[in-house]
């Protein structure tokens, strides 16, 4: 993933959440509500382009949405977080403009140990923490089903990017800094990536997924990482898109006929007469 991100999150569908849904920030502050992370789900990430700003994020998703992208339109009450050189901030969809709430970014940050039990030497110390540590009896899957972990650490304030890599931690999906795939995005790239296989006649050895009969779907074979669903779908997309630029260019056969007509008029007004023979005149 890109060092500059953003991260689109959107209420969870519950009655817990029913007063928030699609309301201006000044309407929440009147009625004494806030902008609390736990109400929110990570529903996207994706890399922020050079120039890129809040006003082309919206649009995007609410005008050209990516395929892989399942929520609801960019709305009022959804929350973008950015990660730009390092920095991170908070953006309130409202009515007009996209205020900052910093506080969508406080509160528990949580880091899961993947590769051994959380043990002295096996994690990074810092003023923030860890303020809880939990091991589990084994090697278990996570909340989200999307890796197994041996445990998990809490801190105060997020963990740089360096600190994370050095002792194979991963942030939990609920996160402000989580900067992989959110589960719903992962798995419609699963299925797009599924269905492209099967148009294409993929040999099964070759394949990164597998039809699941039973719920409908496709699902990633279970030796298959996440990235590399996120590989193949990148190339389906860049696919997709040389197929349609050459579809653009195409043009229909009636245009095609008009267009060699029009050409075809113009090559004999520019073509210069025939020389006239001068002796035809004198001839009997």
């Amino acid at each position: 993933m890109d060092d500059n991100i953003f991260l689109i999150y959107q209420l969870k569908s519950s009655g817990e959440t029913r007063d928030l849904r699609f309301e201006s920030l000044e309407r929440l502050k009147s009625a004494e509500l806030s902008v609390k992370r736990d109400n929110y789900i990570h529903m996207y990430t994706g890399a922020l382009e050079p120039g890129m700003t809040l006003g082309d994020i919206y649009q995007r998703f609410n005008i050209d949405r990516p395929e892989d992208f399942t929520g609801h339109s960019l709305s009022m009450s959804d929350i973008v977080v950015l990660r730009s050189g390092g920095q991170w901030a908070a953006h309130y969809v409202d009515r007009y403009g996209f205020p900052e709430v910093p506080e969508f970014l406080e509160g528990p940050h949580k880091y899961y140990s993947t590769q051994r039990p959380v043990d002295i030497g096996a994690f990074p110390k810092t003023e923030s923490g860890p303020v809880q540590i939990v091991n589990f009896d084994k090697r278990e899957w996570t909340e989200d089903a999307t890796f197994k972990a041996w445990g998990y650490l809490v801190y105060n304030a997020p963990l740089t990017e360096k600190q994370i890599d050095d002792y194979e931690l991963r942030a939990a999906s609920d996160n402000p800094d989580h900067t992989r795939l959110s589960p719903y995005q992962a798995a419609a790239q699963t299925q797009i990536v599924g269905k492209w296989e099967q148009s294409k006649r993929t040999p099964d050895i070759k394949r990164l997924t597998w039809w699941y009969g039973d719920i409908g779907v496709f699902a990633k074979k279970d030796f298959v990482a996440p990235e590399q669903i996120a590989e193949r779908f990148g190339q389906v997309m860049e696919s997709k898109a040389r197929a349609a630029e050459k579809r653009a260019e195409k043009k229909p056969i009636a245009v095609q006929l008009a267009e060699g007509a029009e050409q075809a008029a113009r090559d004999n007004a520019e073509r210069p007469a025939p020389p006239q023979d001068k002796d035809k005149g004198d001839r009997t």
